[in-house]
């Protein structure tokens, strides 16, 4: 078995999945790590996410399944955040895609995948599973939750092609937190059963390692102050706590001495000055352009996020 090694300032990962995904992706981002984030969307089936990976590992450019509605185009393989004006500009725009997700997946130390649901909704036209059903009439799909084995099959298979692809590459798999209520209670439970037994498999017998987020919201956490008012995402008080989490385990106590310094400078610059145009807020602002320049040449992996 595999030593899971730390991801450190300057090495790129890539994150894909739920919009657990978005959230520990964004946080990494603010903390000055190349990221790649859901580039095609956020993504909440174990088949969407494969099928994604899959494509952008094909050294060849395939087109993407596409679904125009009204005036805009979509695709059956991605989020509806991801689209075009034209069929010429989408198309144009997948190739893209496929390009910098390949190169991405080649160079990244790191690939971070959280897994939403199990339930699969198949376009009945072409009996394929849809990654976002894009508001199309329900009649056009039929629903069911997929089999643990195929789940299975599928990762086994796709994980030593990653494998092959970037030997270099560490696979940490995830089970988003988030409640799918619409599924219902009984049913979102079976939906997240079958992730965390199909974790467990990848994990004992592939080359990746499970961070327990879904654990430390449902079983730790356990109270919905820390969730939205929805009842089903976690808010802002769960994300820092598995954040801290996700610091301990995955960044060297190095780079978690950085990110404290950087919190500190973040802090300073967030303070509400009373009189900005006195000597003393100007002096302030110079000290403090000062100390970002410093910490900039002190830490040049650092990759600054913050808005110019």
């Amino acid at each position: 078995m595999n030593k899971l090694k730390p991801i450190r300032l300057g090495q790129p990962v890539t994150l894909i999945g739920s919009c657990f995904s978005d959230e520990i992706g964004s946080l990494l981002q603010a903390n000055g790590f190349k990221v790649s984030i859901n580039p095609g969307g956020t993504l909440f089936h174990p088949l969407a996410i494969s099928k994604l990976i899959r494509w952008a590992l094909n050294e060849h450019f395939t087109p993407l399944r596409t679904y125009k509605r009204n005036d805009i185009f979509l695709s059956w393989d991605l989020s509806g955040t991801f689209y075009a004006m034209s069929e010429e500009a989408f198309l144009e725009k997948t190739r893209l895609l496929h390009q910098d997700l390949r190169a991405q997946l080649q160079k990244s130390s790191h690939l971070l995948l959280t897994f939403g649901s199990t339930w699969a909704y198949t376009l009945s036209a072409d009996q394929q599973l849809v990654a976002n059903c894009h508001k199309a009439p329900k009649s056009n799909f039929s629903k069911e939750i997929t089999e643990l084995e195929q789940l299975q099959t599928q990762w086994l298979d796709l994980l030593e092609e990653l494998k092959r692809f970037n030997p270099n590459l560490q696979v940490v798999l995830t089970i988003s937190p988030v409640r799918h209520l619409k599924d219902g209670l009984v049913e979102n439970n079976r939906s997240k059963a079958r992730l965390h037994l199909l974790v467990e498999t990848l994990c004992e017998k592939a080359n990746c390692f499970y961070f327990e987020a879904y654990e430390l919201v449902i079983d730790q956490l356990r109270d919905y102050i820390y969730f939205k008012e929805d009842g089903a995402h976690p808010n802002q008080k769960a994300i820092a706590v598995v954040w801290g989490h996700f610091q301990q385990r995955f960044l060297e106590a190095s780079t978690r001495t950085i990110l404290e310094e950087w919190g500190q400078l973040q802090k300073s610059k967030a303070h509400h000055i009373l009189y900005p145009e006195s000597r003393e807020a100007k002096q302030l602002q110079m000290v403090l352009e000062k100390r970002t320049a410093d910490f900039f040449r002190k830490y040049p992996d650092f990759q600054d996020s913050t808005p110019a």
